[in-house]
């Protein structure tokens, strides 16, 4: 987030005095200081949720607060928080919007916890199946994604995504469909990570396409922000390291902890496109550290040379990216976002004890992939980018949509069948005048199904 410096000095010093403002637009409602209880803010955010990196995201941000007297009933109303300092008042950070889940008493009964999440958790789950069956298909992918959202009343961030021109042919037709589901693809075959972001609207981050750094490609749309270990007696050393990378002369805040891997999280060196965990796919990369993408709804039928350079541009947007899994705990910074920031510590090296020639202190700096802000007067924040050291066999974050396809291909066979149920007449006839048809009795329709061949089923039909 694009912050002035002067708010950036703010929320570094601790004595700077921090409020957060609530507000219930739909009912014109304000939350007074008073009301507020501050140290029970959390605010959680997240590209990531899983131990192995998947480049999908749509995972809803949610925001958690005890409010005192609250008598009105807010229950599924909009919520909008913002942050401020002394002295930045007219300058006040979006910190979160979305809708109310939960405004539960506590046991004073003059105290309610309220918990809300963005946008995405509700409207994700709108079916829009008749939508999808209503598309003039083939239709680009950019199109769709367009229509889809406008559907489900969510305003997208302007961008332009590396398979936006993939035409796609209508394969399904389904009576449920969950726009979170379909969403989540778009993101999967774009190498995307999707996220509402504070603003409300949705926002597709590929990691990838931020600047390089001297440390690999980490996340920076702001300067670095460096932090440094507890200890009063380095103040002149901070100020020497800065000065010597060529680092705005800026403070922020001591750590409190951080604690990183050895190793770090290799960067894809193949992408793989599949519908089945038995299907060989399309691959594009040589290398040993696969990316599989399978069971994408928008993938299947599509021909190899189409897959192909889908892989290959999934490839450009997921390939080299470098990190080492990281928790960091320190005072907060609430500008900063995850995906699109990153942080760095100051670091004491203990061999420097025994050796003069080892500098006392090293700079690393780690993604920020997930965030957890807490308190207000207390401001903290815990930022974490996990992930294996190379990508499992099998990425399963969209099983939901293999089970989409599972019920789509049932619901397809099913009026197959019902297509393909003649009567005895009907088919003396077709095989009488040279058809070609064979017909067989069957307790089920087999896993295979051959060709010319009509099935006259005693019972109903069951797709696994």
């Amino acid at each position: 987030m694009k912050v002035p410096d002067n708010v950036k000095k703010a929320y570094g010093s601790d004595s700077t005095n921090k409020y957060i403002s609530i507000c219930f637009p739909e009912i014109n409602q304000s939350i007074t200081l008073e009301q507020i209880d501050y140290e029970s803010m959390e605010l959680t955010e997240a590209l990531m949720s899983n131990g192995n990196v998947e480049f999908v995201g749509c995972i809803a941000s949610v925001f958690q607060i005890k409010i005192r007297k609250l008598k009105e009933d807010i229950k599924g109303r909009k919520i909008t928080v913002h942050m401020y300092t002394d002295g930045t008042e007219d300058m006040p950070i979006t910190l979160f919007n979305g809708i109310v889940d939960s405004a539960t008493e506590q046991s004073n009964k003059q105290i309610k916890k309220i918990t809300a999440f963005d946008i995405l958790y509700t409207k994700g789950d709108i079916n829009v199946g008749e939508w999808y069956k209503g598309l003039k298909f083939p239709i680009s992918l950019k199109d769709l994604r367009n229509s889809l959202f406008g559907c489900i009343g969510i305003t997208q961030e302007d961008a332009e995504l590396p398979n936006d021109d993939v035409m796609i042919d209508k394969k399904y037709n389904p009576e449920q469909m969950k726009a979170r589901d379909v969403i989540k693809a778009v993101c999967q075959i774009n190498g995307a990570c999707g996220i509402i972001n504070r603003q409300e609207k949705f926002e597709y981050r590929i990691l990838s396409k931020l600047p390089e750094t001297e440390w690999g490609n980490y996340p920076s749309s702001n300067t670095y922000l460096p932090f440094y270990p507890r200890n009063p007696e380095l103040a002149a050393v901070k100020n020497t390291i800065l000065e010597d990378k060529n680092r705005n002369n800026e403070f922020f805040s001591y750590y409190r902890d951080v604690q990183y891997e050895k190793y770090t999280v290799k960067p894809v060196d193949k992408v793989t496109i599949r519908q089945t965990e038995d299907a060989k796919g399309v691959t594009y990369g040589d290398g040993i550290n696969n990316y599989i993408i399978q069971g994408n709804m928008f993938t299947l039928g599509l021909k190899d040379d189409v897959l192909s350079k889908i892989a290959h541009r999934i490839y450009d947007c997921v390939s080299g990216i470098e990190f080492h899994p990281f928790t960091g705990k320190n005072n907060a910074l609430p500008f900063v976002e995850v995906g699109l920031d990153s942080v760095s510590y100051n670091m004491f090296n203990f061999d420097s004890l025994y050796d003069p020639e080892v500098e006392e202190y090293t700079e690393k700096s780690f993604y920020v992939l997930n965030r957890e802000l807490t308190g207000v007067q207390a401001l903290k924040d815990t930022y974490k980018a996990q992930g294996e050291e190379y990508q499992t066999e099998f990425i399963t974050d969209l099983q939901t949509q293999i089970d989409t396809l599972k019920k789509s291909t049932k619901q397809e066979v099913e009026e197959k069948v019902k297509d393909y149920t003649y009567n005895k007449e009907e088919i003396d006839g077709m095989i009488a005048t040279g058809g070609g048809l064979k017909v067989e009795s069957v307790p089920v329709l087999p896993v295979t199904v051959a060709a010319n061949t009509i099935y006259l089923i005693q019972g109903e039909v069951t797709v696994g």
